[in-house]
């Protein structure tokens, strides 16, 4: 519209518009720089991103290790608290047998079935520590 009133020739007209086509490819040259700035920082931050899942990686598998050396700690302390259970118990009933042995009041024939007893309970008392090898003692 501003230039059918102030321009009445079409060629002056024509001349006004190469004016701005100018300007127009130089914001085309302008844009497309941008769009190339803006591919090379994505393609450096797709680069560090790489290297931080290649780090993470490598974190996870140390994490992995030593999760399951803590598993294998874990259980080992279960196989001793259970051990450690097992002969307080027996050692619980070797000081009963030997209370009811040194009972003068029981029979002749309890006494001798709480020898027996007793013994067979250091029995497995002894094989629970023939049982053990030199790993298990600190």
């Amino acid at each position: 519209m501003f230039t059918m009133i102030f321009l009445d020739e079409w060629s002056d007209r024509g001349t006004f518009g190469d004016l701005f086509g100018a300007v127009n490819a130089l914001f085309s040259a302008l844009a497309f720089a941008i769009l190339i700035y803006t591919i090379v920082l994505q393609r450096e931050e797709i680069k560090q991103n790489r290297e931080e899942i290649v780090l993470n990686r490598k974190e996870l598998e140390k994490s992995g290790k030593l999760q399951r050396k803590a598993q294998e700690v874990l259980i080992e302390q279960v196989h001793q608290t259970h051990l450690s259970a097992k002969m307080n118990a027996m050692r619980i009933l070797v000081d009963y047998y030997n209370h009811q042995i040194n009972n003068p009041k029981n029979s002749d024939e309890i006494i001798e079935k709480a020898r027996l007893k007793r013994k067979e309970i250091i029995m497995q008392i002894d094989s629970l520590i023939d049982g053990l090898n030199d790993s298990h003692v600190e």
